[in-house]
């Protein structure tokens, strides 16, 4: 090409090539003799408008190649960054992950999109700065606040380290993570002890230099705090929970965050009657759908009860727990069917891109949750009485 001018005529016949390959290997020779300088400066400017032009193609994938061609090139001006950054994913990913050239604004700008693709991609950049982790960090996926976690080029501000802690401390990819990272606070290293297991505990104590018998202290204070939290049942003193239910949905509580957390704490009645009230059906016809009636029952159950499909795993899940401990509900078996349910709710879910699955775990963890509840109950007219413990 060097060895020649391109003409308008060059130009036209270059873009007009039928087959994207085609068009694909074109824009590859291009980009090679740009980088090489050996062109003429007019026969420069219509090669960058030829890569404009591939850069703007109908064909995903010739904007694919082109983003990657030149994501690390002199040729990426910060227009075409931007351009091609705000793309479909597959364009956007090589771009947004090495691209120098994108200005923070642009980066928080792009993450208000809710892109997973595009959030794993900025979390994975060389250099992500303070204000780009926390956005990361408050979209609230687990698998790119894990890469994000993992990446040592990612200034993470202690607040956000304290929320990951708040809201995903109990996930071991999270916590293994973040123990790995060598920037840790005294308080944020105090905090990630109670997660994290024992193995990596005494390599945070060793690289920290803690007392062991102090951490020691800490944990099992944690265990206890977390036991009260997460295990604390919902035993309101009416004993009717079809009416208690029925006063729930009258004032707009009979949520399914409401109906998860009821069933992850072995509140089973609470459970059965709510998904019969929401859905008008008797409770015994709404237990059968829930519990006895195949795979495609507690679909039925969920599309009459007017909840999102969305959230039909993470109760299958937990709904399966339940019968394989032959749990019915009561407090006989109760801590061990939430302390199950729990581990293989966050075993078969935690790793879900689906931002509605993650605020729905995030019941079993939210330390307002319990107070949620007891004031949607306050709120119906009836009085919250949590187990002694």
């Amino acid at each position: 090409m060097s060895q020649r001018s391109l003409s308008q005529k060059d130009v036209e016949r270059l873009l007009a090539a039928p087959d994207a390959q085609a068009r694909i290997d074109t824009m590859t020779h291009l980009v090679r003799d740009l980088e090489a300088g050996d062109l003429a400066e007019a026969e420069r400017a219509l090669a960058m408008d030829i890569l404009q032009r591939f850069a703007a193609d109908a064909v995903t994938a010739v904007r694919e190649a082109v983003a990657w061609q030149i994501h690390n090139s002199s040729l990426l001006t910060e227009g075409l960054a931007e351009k091609l950054a705000r793309d479909v994913d597959r364009v956007a990913f090589p771009i947004l992950r090495h691209a120098e050239k994108l200005s923070e604004g642009l980066l928080l700008d792009i993450l208000r999109e809710r892109r997973p693709a595009k959030e794993l991609a900025i979390a994975g950049r060389r250099s992500v700065p303070p204000a780009v982790s926390d956005a990361l960090v408050r979209n609230g996926n687990v698998i790119v606040i894990t890469e994000l976690l993992r990446n040592r080029g990612a200034v993470i501000a202690e607040p956000s380290l304290h929320s990951v802690l708040d809201r995903w401390g109990g996930v071991a990819t999270v916590n293994e993570a973040m123990a790995a990272r060598p920037d840790l606070s005294a308080a944020v290293v105090e905090k990630l002890i109670l997660f994290v297991s024992e193995e990596i505990r005494n390599r945070l104590i060793r690289s920290h230099r803690l007392n062991p018998r102090l951490i020691g202290v800490l944990v099992e204070r944690a265990r206890e705090a977390v036991t009260l939290l997460l295990l604390k049942p919902l035993t309101p003193r009416e004993a009717d929970v079809e009416l208690l239910a029925r006063h729930l949905l009258i004032r707009g509580r009979l949520s399914a965050p409401l109906l998860f957390r009821a069933l992850c704490a072995g509140e089973i009645a609470l459970f059965d009657a709510g998904m019969a009230v929401r859905a008008n059906l008797p409770p015994e016809n709404a237990r059968q759908l829930a519990w006895d009636g195949g795979p495609h029952a507690l679909k039925g159950l969920f599309a009459k009860a007017g909840l999102s499909f969305t959230l039909l795993k993470p109760f299958r899940v937990a709904i399966a727990v339940a019968k394989a401990l032959d749990y019915r509900g009561g407090d006989d078996g109760r801590e061990r069917f939430q302390t199950e349910a729990i581990a293989t709710l966050f075993d078969a879910c935690g790793n879900s891109q689906d931002r509605e699955i993650d605020d729905l775990l995030l019941q079993l963890f939210d330390q307002t949750s319990a107070e949620v509840i007891e004031k949607a109950l306050e709120q119906a007219g009836m009085p919250f009485s949590p187990l002694s413990t």
